[in-house]
């Protein structure tokens, strides 16, 4: 009997610990730390899931290290030190905690110990003929320039350069300007690289990836616009394809785009170049646009929003009122089809359910 009650009291205690353990809260304009007690340098980036566990990646650069180290922007023009150092990896069951890990590419990594750019590399992929984890990356570098396809064993590392690939077909310049990369999960886990051109960014494309994830296949031009836009990012809801991307503003931040259509490959389908609704009275919460992560629950599913705030730091953020961070997550929010970002002080994530508040 005692060993029944025993058993009984376990029980209790671990039911009653699993909802404290199930949510959780992102507090804005604040340092995002990791387990660790360490800034989160995940820029550029994205999160992938892998089994039962989210895998965080970015770029971290010198002008961000330096940033947090001072406390304040040196100078009221900030801090463009963009001198890339690594790769790096988080990883979490809860989408709240982060563990940090060994990076994924240093600069002791062959092909990265002289780069000129390493930057946006979209989500990581797992690719399950070649058992390979893939990651691809604006490069320039000893290599190459263009797109490096960085390939591992295992998705906390190390990844080494596989190929840099020099040229998309039908691509204004031959090759992109910024770029991510998005997973059809929903047909055939199809993947894809989002992307506008280098020469002022005035055209974005959809490329399909080929079925060993290592090669960028020919582009499909999916709308264009004179006054150029960046951080192309893609997201799908329901049968329905949101590309979202900022306006050209360097290294700062600024409001956002949106067209969606219901053929990710289908210019006809998508809705005419607009603002992308909630972006405008903030300056999409003072960041440029990082991914957005559909997050699949028990009971709902809801689309967070990832914004960056890049290394060119200067004093407006703290006069704004938007505190010290490099990443700022909001929540994605439809009438219809038509997305709206809110902004917010803080976001609280049940990852079990999918239910996602904002502040």
């Amino acid at each position: 009997m005692k060993r029944f009650s025993a058993m009984l009291l376990a029980l209790a205690l671990a039911s009653t610990a699993l909802p404290a353990f199930a949510t959780g809260t992102v507090n804005n304009d604040v340092w995002l730390k990791d387990t660790a007690g360490n800034p989160i340098y995940a820029q550029g980036g994205n999160i992938s899931k892998f089994g039962n566990t989210f895998y965080w990646i970015g770029g971290q650069y010198a002008g961000s290290v330096s940033y947090y180290n001072g406390g304040t922007p040196p100078t009221q023009s900030g801090n463009s030190d963009a001198v890339f150092q690594q790769i790096n990896v988080y990883t979490s069951i809860d989408l709240i905690n982060w563990e940090p890990h060994n990076p994924l590419v240093t600069t002791s990594t062959p092909g990265f110990s002289d780069t000129s750019w390493v930057a946006r590399m979209g989500a990581m992929l797992y690719n399950s003929s070649t058992k390979l984890y893939v990651i691809w990356t604006e490069y320039e570098g000893s290599e190459g320039s263009g797109m490096a396809c960085l390939t591992s064993t295992s998705p906390l590392g190390p990844f080494t350069i596989n190929n840099v690939q020099t040229t998309i077909g039908n691509v204004y310049d031959n090759i992109e300007g910024d770029s991510s990369t998005f997973i059809d999960v929903d047909h055939d886990s199809t993947p894809y690289l989002i992307f506008s051109d280098s020469h002022g960014r005035e055209h974005a494309y959809v490329s399909p990836l080929s079925s060993n994830y290592e090669t960028i296949e020919p582009a499909t031009l999916i709308s264009e616009w004179p006054q150029g836009q960046e951080a192309n990012n893609m997201f799908e809801r329901d049968g329905v394809y949101y590309y979202i991307m900022s306006n050209l503003a360097g290294w700062s931040y600024s409001s956002a785009y949106a067209v969606w259509g219901t053929g990710i490959q289908t210019p006809s389908s998508y809705t005419k170049d607009a603002a992308f609704a909630g972006t405008t009275a903030d300056d999409t919460h003072h960041s440029q646009v990082s991914f957005c992560y559909e997050l699949i629950g028990s009971s709902a599913t809801s689309y967070i929003y990832v914004g960056d705030r890049w290394s060119d730091f200067d004093i407006s953020y703290e006069n704004a009122g938007y505190g010290k961070s490099y990443n700022t997550w909001g929540v994605v929010t439809f009438n219809g089809n038509t997305p709206t970002y809110n902004s917010a002080s803080s976001v609280t994530i049940s990852y079990s359910t999918g239910v996602v508040t904002f502040h």
